[in-house]
């Protein structure tokens, strides 16, 4: 039995290995997508939705704020633009999330050699419209800030 473990154990991996990066079947690539973008959507929905509450939220600390004083107005109008900005960041990172995942069901019907190559693209796609949400978030906290001083 010992003398077949490494032959099994070297057979099992080599069909495991050439299962990777198979095309996908058409049908089976646009039920993939399809589920992708329909739990992409349900996902932007509810980071839009939280966004909503937050910017809600925002509005009456302000509207609480203007009995008290300008200085609080200021406090909370400043308060509340940086915590858009977070849920606009939130918003954008999740939308860029099933963008991604959408692209890389997309890339699973393409042949073996060219799969790596587009899920590299879906990648750099995520994180330059990661990185733009990141600056937009990161400007307007700092004009947010600058606000209370």
């Amino acid at each position: 039995m010992n003398k077949f473990a490494p032959a099994l154990l070297a057979l099992s991996c080599a069909l495991a290995l050439s299962a990777c990066n198979k095309q996908e079947d058409p049908a089976e690539t646009r039920a993939d997508v399809a589920e992708a973008a329909a739990d992409a959507q349900a996902d932007v929905n509810a980071a839009a939705s939280d966004a909503a509450q937050t910017a809600a939220e925002g509005n009456q600390d302000i509207a609480a704020a203007s009995s008290e004083g300008n200085a609080e107005v200021t406090d909370a109008t400043a308060d509340a633009i940086s915590d858009n900005a977070a849920a606009a960041y939130d918003v954008a990172v999740t939308k860029a999330d099933g963008e991604r995942k959408i692209a890389k069901e997309k890339c699973d019907a393409l042949p073996g050699d060219q799969q790596s190559a587009c899920n590299k693209m879906a990648e750099a796609a995520y994180d330059g419209a990661k990185a733009a949400a990141q600056a937009e978030r990161d400007a307007t906290e700092h004009n947010a800030d600058a606000m209370k001083k």
